[in-house]
């Protein structure tokens, strides 16, 4: 069926898409895996699950907001240049957009799980949790970026380990969304 296609697809987009946003591999100033694949993955999941979450539309402008941003850092990192950084409140404002962007994406996928998963099975848990910490340690992050330099050594040790957590996150996240992929491949094979 289609929507079983769509379903398992736009998962799969979405984990993908997660790649490119938590790891920020760089030669030089120009990363490897660019932000801006990740929103373009993440637009392109959104188009396969609308039918699912009807909300997740709603994040599609958003999305294409983040990935011109994001796109226009990466190009800029080419040359050492960019609009990050440049204005401090268009700054924020990227940072809220992506805060809300992927909290409600991962709410969005966490209910689809919630519908598809296998009995026994808690990954829609899985991705609220993931969602909450994700959450805070991004809020964490931003705030850090801003007021690190006035709390010297101590704001450094907390941005790393911040980092860190964040990078564990991916990883743990990008795992929940393979597996629901899985259980959706077994259940178009199955069904």
């Amino acid at each position: 069926m289609m929507g079983d296609e769509n379903r398992y697809n736009g998962i799969g987009k979405v984990a993908w898409g997660y790649l490119f946003i938590y790891f920020d591999f760089k030669i030089n100033t120009v990363s490897l895996f660019p932000a801006f694949v990740g929103y373009l993955l993440f637009i392109s999941a959104i188009h396969c699950l609308r039918e699912e979450e009807r909300e997740l539309e709603l994040l599609k402008p958003l999305g294409i907001i983040l990935a011109v941003w994001h796109g226009l850092n990466w190009l800029g990192s080419f040359f050492g240049a960019g609009p990050g950084g440049m204005w401090q409140v268009a700054d924020i404002l990227i940072g809220m957009v992506n805060l809300y962007f992927h909290f409600q994406l991962v709410t969005n996928l966490a209910s689809v799980a919630r519908k598809y998963q296998p009995e026994g099975y808690s990954l829609d848990a899985e991705l609220l949790r993931y969602r909450t910490v994700q959450t805070v340690i991004l809020t964490a992050l931003i705030v850090l970026g801003y007021v690190g330099e006035w709390i010297g050594n101590f704001g450094t040790v907390v941005s790393v380990l911040a980092v860190i957590v964040y990078l564990v996150l991916g990883i743990a996240l990008m795992k929940v969304l393979f597996e629901l992929r899985r259980c959706l491949k077994e259940e178009r094979a199955g069904g």
